[in-house]
């Protein structure tokens, strides 16, 4: 009862899961749920667009996060060390059901792209001189590019308030992006100001 403070919703129906938060709801994710999930998401996401997947599962279908919540944790994957989409599968494990939850995510987004791999490898490495092949690959990894650009807006509205912030996205785009800058020095100069920022608004 207190954790839900006072909220009344009676059995687990639809109306209670609405008006759950996606803390108290993630609780409930059972570890064959996660595994099936990201096994779902590594299979499925052909030439990249992972965090376009992760997001769409997370966030818009399940609501086991809040965009909050998994735009916070992409950022803390982006700084550590390591692969970006693998980290952001323990920080989501780790969110839903703790250690075995990550567990359970890591081997669920790798375990069927290991086999995929190995068994395309070996298919391009007999087939690589066929000029169809290598459209069809251009092909998938425009249209991941295009889930990632979708994904980066809507993150781009949800989270930033205001023309600093605004300016602040612009300039690490163009930064990295099109100036090609270290990305390290880069984001040591922009964060603690894009911090500061939101720091500001946050005591305002």
């Amino acid at each position: 009862m207190g954790g839900l403070r006072g909220t009344r919703c009676g059995s687990e129906t639809a109306a209670e899961r609405r008006c759950m938060t996606p803390h108290q709801h993630a609780e409930r994710v059972p570890l064959p749920l996660i595994a099936a999930v990201f096994s779902r998401i590594g299979a499925f996401s052909f030439g990249g667009g992972l965090i376009a997947w992760m997001h769409r599962e997370a966030v818009e279908t399940r609501k086991w996060l809040s965009d909050q919540e998994f735009l916070s944790g992409l950022a803390i994957c982006q700084v550590l060390p390591g692969g970006n989409m693998v980290n952001m599968s323990l920080y989501l494990g780790i969110r839903l059901r703790g250690a075995l939850g990550a567990i359970t995510a890591l081997l669920g987004l790798i375990g069927l792209p290991i086999l995929f791999v190995v068994a395309v490898a070996t298919v391009y490495a007999r087939f690589d001189t066929v000029r169809s092949l290598h459209l069809v690959l251009d092909g998938v990894a425009a249209a991941a590019v295009g889930m990632n650009i979708a994904t980066g807006v809507k993150a781009a509205r949800r989270s930033t308030a205001g023309l600093a912030s605004i300016a602040i996205t612009g300039g690490v785009f163009v930064a990295v992006g099109l100036l090609h800058w270290p990305m390290l020095a880069v984001v040591a100069c922009l964060a603690p100001l894009s911090i500061a920022l939101a720091w500001g608004r946050g005591r305002g």
